[in-house]
């Protein structure tokens, strides 16, 4: 049976971070030297157990009957329409059915048909919230009074060309949060509110919270209500809005599942549907305050999703994803680096494959304990082992499926000191050069 993240580092399940640190250290101190696989397992727990999101989802997982594969709603890629689905939606539209099949927990609402709160203007002239009554608003009010401050967020290459999308939230002027795992997607960003589309930057980057502030120049939105997590209980009803899939203004509706604590606050778990591109979006109390930012969601399992605390949005800070304990006091040094391999020289690669392929991984399943060396050549060749067999034979990539000698990888992730491997179903693997 694979070891827990804090069964490898030798810890107990309720350890501060200052311990878990010092317990990193000790490993990394270690005489004779950890091996390889286990320097990756030690540092990939360590990142996980340091990190407020990456731990609260950890910890969910590990409540359950067996480990389960934890993942970010991830901002979703764009790619080409599936025809024949579409093709059958609008024959349903043609035969006037659409009303009669419509899901009851997922409506998403045209921008033009919806009749918006009246918002006043704010002193600089930039749209203002509409005052929040003190009781439970219907589904349709509670829509239409915070669908205007909901916008999608799409990430484009430095060409131009689409890579992905997400949601966000308006918090203050033509200011919007979403998460950083949407808004790092690419180098440029655009943020489309109704039909319009305006430029954004990145003002605020709190990675270690996966929250990014964004800054739109021209965006005339009203802001949310924020509210707190503290006011929020089991059993009650919450409704996210977001664009999932691409379909702009979704609304969904559940309840709060259970309350999470994590080292920096808590986090909401809810059975309010989302799907990849709901990233980003809000989740709100019944009141129409936004609770939460929907952030990540169990794979395995039905409705298990999850928002981080709306509070975090008025302390966010910039934060390095490497360094995620941005609480830790001055005298609190980062931990020393697990006997440091030496830096592939990268080459170029035949077959059209990135050279950043190009080198020696060592891989690390931080579910599944599952380890594997992988040395990938220039010509597509691959050698090493995995579970303690030999790999020997070619490699191939297209489309970010890695194909190694006949055993396939989706490549969530790859720069030049990181790879991330999934075949699903829990099966992830955390590679360092």
């Amino acid at each position: 049976m694979a070891k827990t993240l804090y069964q490898i580092l030798g810890i107990k399940t309720t350890a501060t971070v200052d311990e878990v640190r010092a317990a990193y250290t000790l490993l990394a101190e270690r005489v004779p030297p950890l091996d390889p696989v286990q320097r990756m397992a030690a540092k990939e727990a360590f990142g996980t157990l340091v990190n407020a999101q990456r731990r609260a989802a950890y910890d969910a997982a590990l409540e359950g009957a067996a480990l389960r594969e934890i993942a970010v709603a991830d901002a979703e890629p764009v790619r080409a329409l599936n025809k024949p689905l579409w093709a059958g939606l609008a024959l349903l539209l043609a035969a006037g059915t659409w009303w009669a099949l419509r899901p009851s927990k997922a409506l998403p609402a045209p921008a033009a048909k919806v009749a918006w709160v009246q918002a006043g203007t704010d002193a600089a002239g930039q749209a203002s919230p509409a005052a929040l009554p003190g009781r439970a608003l219907s589904a349709e009010d509670l829509f239409a009074r915070t669908a205007p401050s909901v916008v999608r967020v799409n990430a484009l290459a430095a060409s131009g060309e689409s890579l992905a999308f997400g949601s966000g939230v308006v918090v203050e002027g033509a200011t919007v949060v979403t998460n950083c795992h949407v808004a790092r997607r690419g180098p440029t960003l655009k943020v489309k509110h109704l039909a319009e589309q305006f430029d954004a930057t990145i003002t605020t980057a709190d990675e270690s919270h996966d929250l990014c502030k964004l800054s739109v120049p021209g965006l005339s939105a009203p802001a949310v209500h924020v509210g707190r997590v503290a006011n929020l209980r089991v059993g009650q009803k919450v409704y996210a809005i977001g664009s999932p899939q691409g379909l702009d203004l979704t609304l969904s509706d559940g309840m709060v599942s259970s309350l999470r604590e994590g080292p920096d606050g808590t986090f909401v778990q809810t059975t309010a549907p989302i799907s990849p591109g709901s990233s980003g979006g809000g989740l709100f109390d019944e009141t129409g305050r936004l609770v939460g930012i929907v952030t990540f969601q169990m794979r395995a399992g039905q409705n298990l999703n999850f928002a981080v605390p709306a509070d975090w949005i008025a302390n966010m800070a910039n934060t390095s994803p490497r360094s995620p304990d941005r609480e830790a006091t001055p005298s609190i040094q980062p931990p020393p680096p697990l006997t440091p391999q030496p830096q592939p020289q990268v080459q170029p690669q035949a077959d059209g494959a990135p050279s950043l392929l190009v080198g020696r991984w060592v891989c690390y399943g931080p579910l599944t304990g599952r380890g594997m060396e992988l040395l990938l050549d220039a010509n597509g060749s691959v050698g090493g082992s995995g579970d303690g067999k030999p790999i020997r034979g070619r490699y191939a990539l297209q489309n970010r499926q890695l194909n190694l000698d006949g055993e396939l990888f989706l490549i969530e992730e790859l720069t030049t000191d990181r790879m991330v491997l999934s075949q699903g179903q829990g099966r992830r693997l955390v590679c360092n050069h």
